[in-house]
């Protein structure tokens, strides 16, 4: 709500709540052989345009950025999602193998984050570049489009994990001289429709046949 103040980092949302925005996560117990590593909270990349609409004063935007988030926090994309977290995520999971492990969950939720925000438009007052991880380096991540531009960003811990996943960087331009960088997974648009979701039938996972079979004989 405030760049650059000295806020707590649920301080945004807190606010958001106050105006009637309260964000709906996705919530999970990580689980590993030395048992549950704590409760993780994940929200819809939705609640960051929330937050700056509200921040720029477009409270109508604001309130259709909300509803989106909503909706992709029960989505049943967002389900698998926690389901696999909660199963093998673990503090730090790997994005591809999550986006692997849920026929392409990730990649459907990413698809929908971005039709929602397209929706939106210019009341963003946010660049968008798309393209895939090409390499991390010391304190530099180069992410290549299909035509070949290319940007760099600031490269965060894991950053190694992401080489060769799409993802898509928002760059939102705060004052005359200062630029806040958001990524989030992209959409694979190469992908194999039976293990991508793209929103008809499609092949099971693994994962989906397993708890299938599980549901069937506990019954």
């Amino acid at each position: 709500m405030r760049p650059g103040g000295n806020l707590r980092s649920d301080s945004a949302l807190r606010s958001l709540r106050e105006r009637g925005l309260r964000a709906e996560p996705i919530s999970f117990v990580p689980r590993s052989e030395r048992g549950a590593q704590g409760r993780a909270v994940w929200y819809s990349a939705m609640m960051l345009d929330v937050a700056r609409l509200v921040r720029l004063g477009d409270l109508e935007a604001a309130a259709a950025a909300h509803d989106a988030a909503d909706r992709l926090a029960s989505h049943r994309s967002a389900r698998f999602v926690a389901e696999w977290l909660t199963d093998r995520g673990g503090p730090d999971p790997d994005p591809a193998a999550l986006d692997a492990g849920t026929g392409g969950a990730l990649t459907r939720l990413a698809t929908l984050t971005a039709s929602a925000r397209s929706k939106l438009g210019p009341r963003l007052h946010v660049r968008v570049f798309a393209g895939r991880v090409q390499e991390a380096s010391g304190s530099t991540t180069r992410v290549v489009a299909e035509d070949g531009q290319a940007v760099a960003i600031p490269s965060v811990r894991s950053t190694h994990q992401w080489v060769g996943v799409p993802v898509v960087v928002d760059f939102e331009e705060i004052g005359s001289d200062n630029t806040t960088v958001w990524v989030r997974p992209g959409f694979d648009p190469g992908a194999d429709l039976n293990e991508r979701v793209p929103g008809g039938p499609r092949l099971l996972t693994e994962a989906e046949r397993d708890r299938l079979a599980a549901l069937a004989s506990s019954r």
